[in-house]
């Protein structure tokens, strides 16, 4: 397979973070070390203090975490987009829920009150609010949501670390918020998530609950050795973050606002570029601020389109298939015109920091060219 010219995504680790990883690689510090509570410092510092992070080895589990600290468990049901990724979607199984599936409004790709209000009944117990791409969805309006029904509101910010709404930081509004350290996003770890939470205590429990649910401050005795004075009330799972990933994770969160700022302006410069054609950016709440882990598009012709930018090296996705398609949920079917629309229709284009004046050229030339060739 060709590798683009102009990737969606720019994995790529730099010479500078491979030094700062090859010190920690010597250290033999590889499993826990002093990155893992130094990344919850700052993550917790760059959300105003208001949220205590726990970091952990990937954002499912991450997921998984929030919606069982939040009392969410067999029977019961959960608001959420079938656009989304199975990695997100998934943590609702796995604590023996169910999803209920809402409409997303597809001018602005963010979840449809309404749709949700019309899926509630019983059973919900709780709203997965997946901020798309980065584009950050009305945070007080679901608040006001989420406490009218008595609902746990869990952000699914994974791809959106840095968007705001209203100046507050996404992932400071819900109950939980999960950001995703996957390769491909705003701070590349390799692999890994973080989990801010609302109160210390569900904080406390999830740092116990990510080691298979041991108390670390009694677990060893003063040999060293597994103290059996030292109970697991609640046996937990196997996904803490290691001392690696943590510090690639930091290294990249050093630069964070530089790269969203780059982010931003080649949005702004893209979306001149679209303005003559029929290629027309989702657009967002004048409140909010997308990080834009991509560019939104949406276009009739969007299959078209979305040719014409690969047979010119420029990396494209539809990024989701809707979740709902798939039986393994085991959930009823909706009517979810807005997805079925949006899908038909998005495209994600790249809009990243690491794009050069020759990557927007060859971008805008395919717009250029596609505008001006006639429907079929």
């Amino acid at each position: 397979m060709n590798v683009p010219s102009v990737p969606l995504f720019d994995c790529r680790v730099s010479e500078e973070a491979v030094r700062a990883l090859s010190q920690v690689l010597a250290s033999g510090q590889l499993a826990s070390g002093p990155a893992v509570p130094a990344l919850e410092r700052a993550f917790t510092q760059l959300h105003g203090d208001t949220r205590q992070a726990v970091a952990m080895g990937d954002m499912t589990h991450a997921l998984t975490l929030a919606l069982q600290l939040g009392g969410v468990g067999a029977g019961d049901e959960v608001l959420t987009l079938a656009y989304n990724c199975l990695s997100s979607n998934s943590a609702i199984t796995s604590v023996g829920a169910r999803p209920a599936w809402v409409d997303i409004e597809p001018a602005t790709a963010t979840m449809s009150l309404e749709s949700a209000a019309a899926a509630l009944n019983s059973r919900t117990r709780a709203v997965l609010l997946y901020h798309v791409a980065g584009y950050p969805a009305d945070l007080h309006a679901w608040r006001e949501f989420c406490d009218a029904h008595r609902l746990l509101l869990v952000e699914d910010a994974n791809n959106a670390l840095g968007a705001r709404w209203q100046s507050q930081p996404v992932g400071t509004v819900g109950d939980f918020a999960v950001f995703s350290l996957y390769a491909n996003r705003q701070i590349n770890g390799i692999e890994g998530a973080v989990l801010l939470c609302k109160d210390p205590e569900h904080a406390h429990r999830a740092r116990q609950l990510r080691r298979f649910g041991i108390d670390t401050a009694t677990f060893r005795d003063a040999m060293g050795e597994i103290n059996p004075m030292s109970d697991v009330p609640q046996v937990g799972m196997s996904s803490p973050l290691n001392n690696v990933n943590a510090t690639l994770s930091l290294h990249h969160l050093n630069s964070l606002e530089e790269r969203l700022r780059v982010n931003r302006a080649n949005v702004d410069n893209l979306r001149a570029a679209m303005l003559p054609t029929d290629a027309r950016p989702v657009d967002w709440d004048s409140r909010g601020q997308p990080a834009f882990w991509a560019m939104l598009l949406q276009c009739d012709r969007r299959d078209a389109l979305m040719a014409a930018f690969k047979d010119s090296g420029v990396q494209c996705s539809k990024l989701h298939h809707p979740n709902d398609a798939y039986t393994g949920f085991r959930t009823s079917q909706r009517d979810l015109p807005g997805t079925r629309r949006f899908i038909e229709r998005v495209l994600a284009i790249p809009c990243g920091w690491w794009l050069q004046g020759n990557d927007f050229d060859t971008i805008s030339t395919v717009l250029q060219r596609f505008v001006s060739r006639p429907s079929a």
